[in-house]
Formats: C-alpha cells, sequence, structure tokens
C-alpha cells in the first residue's frame, strides 16, 4: 500500500537531513586535506564523468519512473532493458570521454594528469547502473529504500574518504577513488534490494517496444536535464578557464553548501513525480502540486534564510580559513536557490504529467541566459560574476515555469506561490499526530 505523500516527504527529509550532515563531514574532510587548489582539481576531475552521464543517458531513469506508474510495461521489462541501456550508453559516454581527454583537456583541465582523467572514466558504466536501479525503486514509491541508499552514498564517502585520504594520503587520486567506492556501495546495495524485494535479478533480456517508447520519451525531456545542469555547472569550466583551480575549489564549496537548501525541494519533487505519474485527472495532479510548490518555497525560505545568516561562521567552522572567499558567492547564489526550489517542483509535475519537453524550452532560454552572463561576468566580477549569474538564471527558470503552470491549469500564481492559512492546520495537524504518536 502506498503510503502518503507526507509521510513519504517527511521520512525522505529526515533521512536526507541525515544525509546532509554525514555529508557535509566527509565534504569537510575532503576540503581540509585537500586545500582549494587540489579540491577544484577533484571538482573538475569528478565533473568529466558526471557532465558524460548527464548527456548521454537519455532521460531512461525519467521513462522508467514514468512507464512504471503507468503500468504500461511488466517490471521485468523495464528493469531487464535497462541493464542493456546502461551498458550501451556507457560505452557511448566513455568513447566520447576519451576524445575530451586526449583533445581537449589542456582547455579546462590543464593541471590534472591524463591518468586521473581515464581513471574516472571507467567510474562511467558503475554512475549508469547505480542510477537507473535507484531509478527502479523511485517508480515503485519505495522511498524507505531510496532514501536508505542516499544516506549510504554519504557514509560511504566519508568512509572512503577516510583511508584514501586521511590514511593513505592520496591526495586527487584519493578523491577519485572515494567517489567511486561509494558509487559503486550503492550499486551493489539497490541491486540486492531490488533483488529481494522484487525478484529481479541481473540480465540483458531486453524490451525492444519498452526500448524504443522509452527513449522517445526520455529525449522529450534529456535536453531539459542537459542544459539544466550545464546551467549547474557551466559556470565551473568558465571559472577554470578564466581564472585557476584554486578559484574553482573555493566556488565548489560555495555551491555545495547553497545547494543543501533544497533539501526540501529534492524531497518534496522527487515523492510528486513518482505520484503524479499515478494520479488521473488534472485537477488532482494541479491542486496536489499547488500545495506542494507553495509549501516547498516556504520551508526552503526558512532554509536558506538561515543558511545565509549562518553562513560566514559555518564555512569558517567547516572548511577553515582558506575557504573564506567562499561566504560572498554563496550569499548572492541564495535568493536564485530559493525561488529555483519552486522549479524543482513544477519541473516534475510537467514530466509527471507526460510533457517533459516543457522543461527542455525553458532550460534552453535559461542556459543560453547563464553562458552570456558567466562570459560577461567572470572576467570581469569573479567569483561573485559566477555567483550573480547563477542567482539570475534560477529566478528567471523559477518564473517562467510559473508562469507556464499557471497558465496552462487556469489557476492563479496566488494558490502554487504563497503559503495560505490551511497549510499551517496541516502543519499542526500532522505535527500533533506526530507527537501522538512518539508518545505511543
Amino acid at each position: 500500500m502506498k503510503k502518503s505523500v507526507f509521510y513519504n516527504s517527511f521520512i525522505t527529509i529526515v533521512r536526507q537531513i541525515l544525509s546532509l550532515i554525514i555529508g557535509l563531514l566527509a565534504a569537510t574532510i575532503i576540503a581540509r586535506i585537500l586545500g582549494p587548489e587540489k579540491q577544484g582539481q577533484y571538482t573538475l576531475a569528478i565533473l568529466l564523468p558526471t557532465i558524460l552521464f548527464t548527456f548521454f543517458n537519455s532521460g531512461i531513469s525519467i521513462s522508467t519512473v514514468y512507464f512504471i506508474g503507468q503500468e504500461k510495461y511488466s517490471d521485468s521489462q523495464v528493469y531487464h532493458s535497462n541493464f542493456l541501456i546502461s551498458l550501451l550508453l556507457s560505452v557511448l559516454s566513455i568513447s566520447v570521454g576519451l576524445l575530451v581527454v586526449f583533445f581537449l583537456s589542456d582547455y579546462f583541465f590543464a593541471n590534472i594528469s591524463v591518468q586521473l582523467l581515464l581513471y574516472t572514466l571507467l567510474i562511467i558504466p558503475i554512475i549508469f547502473i547505480q542510477k537507473n536501479l535507484q531509478s527502479f525503486l523511485h517508480s515503485k514509491e519505495n522511498f524507505s529504500k531510496l532514501n536508505f541508499v542516499v544516506i549510504l552514498n554519504q557514509l560511504g564517502l566519508l568512509f572512503f574518504s577516510l583511508i584514501f585520504i586521511w590514511l593513505l594520503k592520496l591526495a586527487v587520486l584519493g578523491a577519485i577513488l572515494s567517489f567511486a567506492c561509494t558509487q559503486l556501495l550503492m550499486a551493489v546495495v539497490s541491486y540486492f534490494i531490488i533483488k529481494k524485494e522484487y525478484s529481479l535479478g541481473f540480465s540483458f533480456e531486453a524490451s525492444i517496444p519498452y526500448l524504443k517508447e522509452s527513449l522517445i520519451f526520455g529525449l522529450k525531456g534529456h535536453l531539459s536535464n542537459i542544459l539544466t545542469f550545464l546551467s549547474y555547472r557551466v559556470d565551473i569550466f568558465i571559472i577554470a578557464y578564466f581564472l585557476d583551480d584554486i578559484s574553482v575549489g573555493v566556488y565548489s564549496i560555495a555551491v555545495l553548501l547553497v545547494e543543501r537548501v533544497w533539501l526540501i525541494p529534492q524531497a518534496v519533487s522527487s515523492v510528486l513525480f513518482a505520484r503524479i505519474s499515478n494520479l488521473k485527472t488534472d485537477d488532482e495532479k494541479t491542486n496536489f502540486t499547488a500545495f506542494a510548490s507553495r509549501n516547498t518555497l516556504f520551508l526552503t525560505l526558512i532554509t536558506g534564510t538561515g543558511l545565509a545568516v549562518l553562513s560566514p561562521w559555518l564555512i569558517n567552522f567547516l572548511f577553515g580559513i582558506d575557504f573564506k572567499d567562499s561566504i560572498s558567492p554563496f550569499l548572492y547564489m541564495i535568493p536564485g536557490v530559493i525561488l529555483f526550489s519552486l522549479s524543482k517542483v513544477l519541473a516534475n509535475d510537467f514530466v509527471g504529467r507526460g510533457f517533459p519537453e516543457v522543461n527542455s524550452y525553458i532550460a534552453l532560454i535559461v542556459a543560453i541566459t547563464n553562458l552570456i552572463l558567466n562570459v560577461l561576468l567572470i572576467p570581469k566580477m569573479g567569483l561573485i560574476g559566477a555567483a550573480i549569474s547563477t542567482s539570475v538564471c534560477y529566478g528567471i527558470d523559477a518564473i517562467i515555469k510559473v508562469i507556464y503552470f499557471s497558465r496552462y491549469n487556469k489557476i492563479s500564481f496566488f494558490k502554487f506561490v504563497f503559503v495560505r492559512r490551511s497549510d499551517f492546520l496541516f502543519y499542526t495537524t500532522k505535527i500533533n499526530a506526530l507527537i501522538n504518536y512518539i508518545k505511543q
């Protein structure tokens, strides 16, 4: 039986808070031992397999959640087909990665050895497999196990960082090995969870109709994922090109911390996407999303404001005086990051309704704007310019999605942007129920 959205979101948030604490501890160890310059090199090195996965995953994770929610294909057809496509897309990604390493590394990875970059390419098949395994758990709304894997991600990174970076003192190589081992750990655990709970094992037996339809559907929204990721990370490459590895390291810490503000929208949007795919009428979907979006923005505003106030102390305490220059970029990014919480919820609504291409059109506008602003501002203003560009583009993305959602569903933006009195009554009811549950 499917649990309530509030329950799934609450449990997801609680576990993400635990994951956040463990993840910050791991990030602190890595940053303090590596220092700004090597932290920058590690950030760039890991960005290579991450961006290749983003470019070539073809939206399969989105298709998995959508088609299982629609019950058009069996669990076995979807699950086994995803193994085959993970293998094929991994080969494609590694092939392109080799071209990047041997012909373009001097532009963005000048201070990172070719050997290290080649090591990162070996992580790509593991990333494909573990992401698709997680998307299967997501499609089944098995958030208890999915959240366990998320926590395991941070625990693994902490554990392996202590071994490879602190004990063995392998520096950037140790950080890369920590990342790789963590991805492998998540993949193995996810595989055995699915095998135990759904009696599904490893196989390349694929459903050709599903592969065709999932690729067509996935590619509709895949451009959006690529462009959104570029909006997230293009500033890192431009900083590396115009500035240096130290600047990349400093900026990466600001980004790492500011993205923790998305803890609530990520939890809510994850639950929302799976549930929207299962709702039958447009009115149900609209009312559900309206409630989720306005409350997500409200809670993110509180979280973001609190982090902004604490950021000078928090960055110095966690990462040390070497990363003090992360504070200003962090503060400039906060307004856009808060607004972008709306985007995360509304984007999953569009996909859950079967219209992922809407996100692609919006993401194209935002990505072009972000690229232009970064190229103009970073050479003149440095890291502050990158942060301003990011914040402005997040705001633009949110505004466009709010306008589209309002017009398409014929609903006033007041209903899904601003928190209502009835929402506070909802909080009161749920908190009282939680207190009574704890007492019992």
